[in-house]
């Protein structure tokens, strides 16, 4: 229950409809795909490769933890190699529905500048193609983020997490990169890869009924797939719990819910995301993700402001304002030290006080 969100597991459910079907056609040692983007949100835009120069492309999204833990990493390399190397974070993958994509911008921007100096490189958005997405990431594999991809001038020399770049740029700067045994590792990969990717074809059709709101017809399907491997199972679990609530089937979602979770905790959090993102459940619903929450206040890792005020909006759903006051006043409080201590960048703004503050005062104004 990392952030409390169900980005982690529908998020790939989302993505791996075009993913399964593409082939990896990009790698090491090719030549980077065409720079096209919706806008350049911060810095100075880069209008040609220059010869020697390094480039770290780093893919990320305002709903991705990691990538947020990445930055100030990523801020502080933009500094050491100033003149050497350019970094970019590239946003893809918001969550837009059926919108264009550009149409995330606004929120993205307003990430950008909340974050501010912890974000100490250049800036930019995919364009409503998707063109960064589909010509680099999904191009070379990469089905997460983070991921980067560092160029030297227009060459793509290596492809892998932000946070093992600082060895790899001084390695590359330092003449001591050996690029081919590099592709070597990246395109043995690729097989892994593939063979991974084809298990999910077996989603597509479930998916699709999903999309288009045919829950029935989903449920049907997922009661005849396969879920011996984890990852497949993982997949239709969450898009069962998912169906169920969207058709205000609470006590069948409920039971189901519960005995996913009692055996596999990890999963906690993607079920209370799934309720949370409902309304007009019932209020043992609501309460039950109130009690998810609790539980990861507990856990290693968890940004407990953000996971404070999704109990408080659990509260609130289920009509205890008196619950849903006192939680999130322990929201704000945790969210303005942590902004003291400079904790959890990305994920706690100034801008995140405001919207819990606003929170509160709706609660208050409640019977």
């Amino acid at each position: 229950m990392k952030n409390l969100k169900i980005a982690g597991v529908l998020a790939l459910m989302l993505i791996l409809p075009s993913m399964v079907s593409a082939q990896v056609t990009l790698g090491i040692g090719d030549q980077a795909p065409e720079l096209k983007y919706s806008k350049w949100i911060k810095g100075t835009p880069v209008t040609e490769f220059k010869k020697d120069h390094l480039y770290a492309f780093e893919f990320w999204a305002t709903w991705c933890g990691p990538c947020k833990a990445a930055m100030p990493h990523l801020s502080e390399l933009a500094k050491k190699y100033a003149g050497k190397a350019t970094i970019v974070g590239v946003n893809i993958w918001e969550k837009t529905g059926e919108k264009p994509y550009e149409s995330s911008l606004p929120s993205v921007i307003k990430f950008v500048d909340g974050v501010g100096d912890k974000m100490a490189y250049n800036v930019i958005a995919d364009n409503n193609a998707q063109h960064m997405a589909n010509k680099w990431m999904i191009a070379a594999g990469q089905n997460g983020i983070p991921a980067t991809f560092l160029l030297k001038g227009n060459q793509i020399v290596w492809i892998g997490h932000p946070m093992a770049l600082d060895s790899i740029m001084e390695s590359v700067i330092s003449g001591k990169y050996d690029v081919e045994a590099i592709k070597k590792q990246f395109d043995d990969s690729k097989a892994r890869n593939e063979a991974f990717m084809v298990k999910f074809r077996r989603l597509e059709p479930m998916q699709n009924a999903i999309k288009v709101k045919e829950y029935d017809k989903a449920l049907a399907i997922m009661d005849t797939m396969d879920v011996t491997d984890p990852m497949i199972a993982m997949q239709v679990n969450a898009a069962k719990a998912t169906v169920l609530f969207s058709q205000k089937k609470d006590i069948e979602a409920l039971a189901f819910s519960r005995k996913w979770v009692e055996g596999n905790k990890g999963f906690g959090g993607t079920v209370a995301g799934i309720i949370l993102g409902v309304d007009g459940l019932s209020k043992e619903s609501y309460l039950y993700a109130a009690e998810l929450g609790k539980g990861a206040l507990e856990q290693e890792g968890v940004v407990k402001p953000l996971v404070n005020h999704f109990i408080a909006t659990a509260y609130a759903k289920a009509g205890d304002f008196k619950k849903a006051i006192e939680t999130e006043e322990l929201a704000i409080q945790g969210a303005k030290d942590a902004l003291k201590e400079g904790k959890f960048v990305g994920s706690i703004m100034d801008s995140t006080v405001a919207d819990f503050e606003g929170s509160l005062a709706e609660y208050k104004k409640k019977p």
